[in-house]
C-alpha cells in the first residue's frame, strides 16, 4: 500500500513538471512573437525616420516594449518561483553539476536584459519631439535591447529545457 502511494506521489510530481515544462515553452513561444512583432515595428520605423510617422511608431514600439518588459518580469519571478527550485534541487542531487552556475548566470542575464530594455524606455521617453540623429540612436538602443532579450531567451531554453527534459525523462522511467 505504501509504495501505491509512492508511485502516485512519482506521477502526480510528473505530471506537475510536465505542466511547468509545457508552460516555459508556451511563454517562452509568446515572448518570442511579441519581440518579432516589436522588431517588425522597428523596421518601420527605420525605414521612415525623419517623418512623424516614425515619432508614432516609436511611441506604439515603447508601449509594446513597457508591455513586454512587464511580462519579462512576470516571467522571470514564475521561474524563480517555480521552475529553478525544482531544476537546483535535481541538479544538486548530481544530475547536472554546472547547472547552479548556469542559473546563476541566467539570473545575472535577466538584470542585465531588463537594464537594456529600460534603457531604451528612457531614451525613448525623450524622444516625443526628437531629431532625426535621436531616432536613430533610439532605434539603435532598440535594436540591442531586442538582441538581449533574444539571447537571454536563447540562452535560457539551450539551459533550462535540456535539464528540464532530462528530468521529466528520469521521473517518468521511475
Amino acid at each position: 500500500m505504501i509504495m501505491d502511494m509512492e508511485y502516485s506521489y512519482e506521477e502526480a510530481h510528473s505530471a506537475r513538471f510536465q505542466q511547468v515544462l509545457e508552460r516555459l515553452k508556451q511563454e517562452h513561444v509568446a515572448l518570442k512573437r511579441e519581440l518579432e512583432h516589436v522588431q517588425e515595428l522597428t523596421g518601420h520605423m527605420a525605414a521612415k525616420l525623419g517623418t512623424e510617422e516614425a515619432r508614432k511608431l516609436l511611441r506604439e514600439i515603447k508601449q509594446e516594449m513597457e508591455t513586454l518588459l512587464c511580462k519579462l518580469e512576470e516571467h522571470e519571478e514564475w521561474e524563480e518561483a517555480e521552475v529553478l527550485p525544482v531544476l537546483a534541487g535535481y541538479a544538486s542531487q548530481g544530475l547536472e553539476p554546472s547547472f547552479l552556475t548556469s542559473a546563476w548566470v541566467l539570473e545575472e542575464e535577466h538584470k542585465q536584459t531588463e537594464r537594456f530594455v529600460r534603457s531604451f524606455l528612457a531614451y525613448a521617453e525623450q524622444c516625443e519631439t526628437a531629431s532625426l540623429p535621436k531616432l536613430k540612436k533610439a532605434v539603435s538602443l532598440l535594436c540591442v535591447a531586442c538582441s538581449v532579450v533574444e539571447d537571454h531567451l536563447l540562452a535560457e531554453e539551450e539551459t533550462v529545457l535540456p535539464v528540464a527534459e532530462e528530468i521529466l525523462n528520469e521521473c517518468q522511467d521511475e
